[in-house]
């Protein structure tokens, strides 16, 4: 199921594409919500191998202080469409440009921790990612998504309504996140 290496993309007009597959009385499919975001320094070690439960277990328990430590997230995110620049050229020809990604998330558990991680957060630093959804699909591949976290604190007006962390993660690229099934699902 999972795809860990990007295709060569051409250099010319020509290409090939796999076959696709559908199936009429058992599609595959896959559901929305990411789950957890996963973050690290962005100068940390790639991962040796996204799908190993080892390797993860290890960098997750790791002292925040310690190199290639990842932190777990817990939050209520999506990823929406990107945004991508095409630019005309002549011929009747397009290009484009690197996609610009926005990972929308909340985090609405309020505790003490919680809140010295929204303040790191806000010393604007790069990062690299990781992106699991409910269903335990989990993106970035071994070298993660290096991206800007920008996070704030929200106190709602109304009682009835959560304080909580809101922010962004962004990047950009020319491809969507390798994907695979979660070790950790």
């Amino acid at each position: 199921m999972s795809v860990l290496t990007y295709p060569t993309c051409p250099t010319d007009c020509l290409g090939s594409l796999p076959d696709p597959v559908f199936s009429e009385c058992a599609p595959e499919t896959g559901y929305g919500e990411i789950e957890f975001i996963y973050i690290a320094k962005a100068d940390s070690d790639d991962l040796t191998n996204v799908e190993d439960l080892g390797e993860w277990t290890t960098k997750l328990a790791l002292l925040a202080t310690e190199d290639n430590a990842i932190r777990k997230l817990t939050v209520l995110a999506d990823l929406p469409e990107p945004e991508v620049t095409e630019i005309a050229r002549s011929g009747n020809r397009t290009i484009r440009g690197f996609k610009k990604f926005t990972v929308p998330f909340e985090v609405d558990e309020d505790n003490d921790d919680n809140f010295e991680m929204l303040l790191n957060l806000e010393c604007a630093m790069k990062y690299k990612a990781w992106l699991e959804t409910a269903d335990g699909m989990l993106f970035g591949g071994n070298e993660g998504i290096e991206g800007t976290i920008n996070a704030n604190y929200v106190i709602p007006r109304s009682r009835t309504e959560l304080r909580k962390i809101m922010g962004t993660l962004k990047w950009e690229a020319i491809h969507t996140p390798l994907r695979c099934v979660s070790p950790m699902a």
